[in-house]
């Protein structure tokens, strides 16, 4: 029954339209192909891309900035490497030179002042008040007191002193109508009752005057005094006298010749203290006379319990800018006073720019001569200000002066005799990427000294000797002026001229060919310098800031070379994601396309590497490279045109797996020439490679 249900339907089939069998035809397909379990339809599409291309030339090992190239095109190689073996750091290094001054006031004046009292009549004989204006004989008297009058020396004189020094002069003037048989009169303090002057004065005539004078030294004065006259004695007028109470006893006071220990006063403009000294700085091993200074400070800090303003003075006498004698290192700073039991701070710092400096003392030109000897004065002084303040001779000035931070322009003197012991190891740029073997045509060594120091120097030579960090190998330079020592004598100064000493080594007087064929990458030297070996020229040796001895080293050589194994290579940046479905490869055959524009055959490979440079393939094994044919060339080995090389790799699945995770490619040409021959290369020649793929692709349905 099944095989006739099944005969009815395929009958019905037959009967149904042609279009009608097409979509049966379609369903059955996809039944049968939805029924078939884990099975694969597996076909290659190949496909023909380039994927990467550049070009080398001896640029890429050597650098672009070491090749000259000539009027012909033709290359040479130039490399210049300069070595500082001294500089002005060796020689001078100028300390911080600062003065610490912790001072009390060396004086403290007051300005000779004068003053005028008067003790009355009616002050000394009261009843003489009741006569006043009247013309009658005046009776004798004797009078004596203890009682005194006020005399306000604090407008003129001070309102408090302790003098150190002084005089007071008292003159004592008799304005009585009758003759003073005897005054003695007493000064005292106010306050205290001190005795300032005690004297006597006998038979002085009407309108007569007597003068005392006594030491201040030691007292101390108020400024209210109390004038007492113990005792006036006078004589009988010769008749009638006009009695005026107003007058009587005149004093005149004056202070001259002050110094106070201290004193609240007005005081005048004064000097207070001065500091005039030589400072000697050590400059290790040199004797400098002369310095012109780049850059630097005056540097000033200060600390001033004193209640006045002051006046800080600091100067360096011999010294100018910009070689104006009348232009010298000045500062002038303003203190401010004190407040009572505190200090005032002032810290001042001015540039010295362009300075020049004498070494040499107080005395630049008059024997003995100095050396490292800077002569400044400072002084402290207070300006009149009309205000009145209180000082004292144990009031201090805490001073920190002097020069920091000196970095000199030029330098003059005497910087001793040095030696120095050189070993020194230098990269060689010129020869680091260089891998192989190549013979030279020809090849020069230039070894120069450049000394712009005004000092004198012996040089030895010891040993130079190159080494190749890829093979292991060192050669040592050989010549009859190695080991060798010569002079290098001092620059000229005004104007200046610098000295050279130049030593040339060539393949007919050293090894310098062989010694360079070697590759070397790093170059070791060895020598020793003796500076000012015979002295000094009267401490007229010089530095600049600028000076320097160098050791330049240049290599001149035609690029004209036969080798058996010169590697040229060049990193890129290298990726498949650019490819179709690159993830579905699973092999390929990838052609090199190399223009070969040298005239030395070259065996190609290509390195994979991933983003830290680590090899991850190569296109072939390195003792199976093929190799692109040298360029055409003429009778002469020159080019006439390049030689086009396709090379063939077949890439397995296990390579391609690899190649797809690069992101950077090395190419690398291995250069041989055959027999001795040796070319000269010019600027056009170039090997230009492009790499190409045929992919094949795994898909599935």
């Amino acid at each position: 029954m099944l095989f006739m249900a099944n005969y009815i339907n395929f009958t019905k089939i037959l009967r149904m339209s042609l279009c009608q069998k097409n979509i049966v035809f379609f369903l059955i397909l996809f039944f049968l192909i939805s029924c078939k379990k884990d099975r694969e339809t597996i076909w290659d599409t190949e496909y023909t891309l380039p994927i990467a291309q550049t070009q080398l030339d001896l640029g890429d090992i050597i650098g672009d900035s070491l090749l000259i190239k000539n009027s012909d095109n033709s290359l040479n190689l130039i490399y210049d490497y300069s070595l500082a073996v001294d500089s002005i750091n060796t020689y001078l290094e100028v300390p911080d030179t600062l003065q610490n001054k912790s001072v009390t006031l060396a004086s403290l004046m007051l300005e000779n002042r004068t003053m005028s009292d008067t003790i009355t009549l009616g002050e000394i004989y009261p009843l003489s008040k009741l006569l006043d204006g009247q013309n009658m004989p005046l009776e004798p008297f004797d009078v004596k007191s203890n009682d005194g009058q006020d005399i306000d020396i604090t407008k003129e004189f001070f309102k408090q002193a302790k003098f150190k020094e002084g005089y007071i002069d008292m003159v004592l003037n008799n304005d009585l109508p009758v003759e003073a048989e005897k005054i003695v009169f007493v000064l005292v303090n106010k306050s205290d009752k001190q005795i300032i002057v005690y004297d006597s004065f006998m038979n002085l005539p009407p309108g007569g005057s007597a003068k005392t004078t006594k030491s201040l030294a030691g007292k101390k004065v108020d400024g209210i005094l109390t004038g007492i006259v113990k005792q006036v004695k006078t004589k009988e007028s010769d008749g009638p006298v006009l009695i005026n109470s107003k007058k009587g006893i005149r004093i005149d006071l004056s202070i001259r010749d002050i110094q106070l220990e201290y004193a609240t006063a007005i005081f005048p403009s004064q000097n207070l203290l001065t500091e005039n000294q030589e400072v000697q700085y050590n400059f290790g091993n040199s004797q400098v006379t002369y310095m012109e200074i780049k850059s630097g400070f005056v540097v000033m800090e200060v600390f001033s319990n004193v209640q006045e303003a002051i006046i800080l003075d600091y100067s360096i006498p011999n010294s100018s800018k910009n070689l104006d004698p009348n232009d010298k290192v000045r500062q002038i700073v303003k203190v401010p006073p004190a407040t009572k039991g505190s200090y005032s701070k002032v810290v001042k710092k001015f540039p010295l720019d362009g300075y020049a400096v004498s070494y040499k003392g107080k005395t630049p030109d008059l024997p003995p001569f100095k050396y490292n000897t800077v002569y400044s004065e400072f002084s402290a002084k207070i300006e009149y200000t009309g205000i009145e303040r209180t000082i004292s001779l144990s009031d201090s000035v805490f001073v920190r002066f002097g020069l920091v931070d000196i970095k000199p322009k030029l330098a003059i003197g005497d910087f001793g005799k040095r030696e120095f012991n050189y070993e020194h190891k230098e990269k060689i740029k010129a020869f680091e990427n260089i891998k192989g073997d190549i013979s030279l045509e020809d090849i020069k060594l230039s070894l120069w000294f450049k000394n712009t120091f005004g000092i004198e120097a012996d040089m030895t030579l010891d040993n130079f000797t190159g080494y190749n960090s890829r093979s292991g190998k060192s050669v040592s330079l050989i010549s009859p002026q190695l080991p060798g020592t010569f002079t290098i004598a001092r620059a000229k100064n005004n104007p200046f001229v610098p000295f050279y000493h130049i030593i040339i080594f060539d393949k007919s007087t050293s090894n310098v060919k062989q010694f360079f064929e070697n590759l070397p990458d790093e170059l070791n030297s060895k020598f020793k310098m003796t500076v000012r070996p015979r002295g000094s020229y009267d401490y007229t040796d010089f530095v600049f800031d600028t000076s320097k001895l160098t050791a330049n080293i240049r290599l001149e050589m035609p690029v004209h070379f036969g080798t058996s194994g010169l590697e040229l290579s060049k990193l890129t940046s290298f990726s498949l994601n650019n490819i179709k479905n690159i993830d579905r490869v699973k092999n390929a055959i990838l052609k090199l396309e190399v223009s070969n524009g040298f005239p030395i055959e070259a065996n190609i490979n290509i390195d994979f590497l991933d983003k830290k440079d680590a090899l991850l393939t190569s296109l072939s094994e390195s003792t199976n490279m093929q190799t692109a044919l040298p360029a055409n060339t003429d009778v002469n080995g020159v080019v006439i045109n390049s030689t086009i090389s396709n090379l063939i790799y077949e890439i397995p699945y296990n390579k391609m797996q690899l190649i797809k995770q690069a992101v950077k490619i090395r190419i690398k040409s291995v250069m041989k020439t055959t027999g001795a021959f040796r070319y000269k290369i010019y600027d056009s020649y170039k090997i230009k490679a492009k790499l190409k793929g045929n992919f094949l692709y795994e898909q599935s349905f």
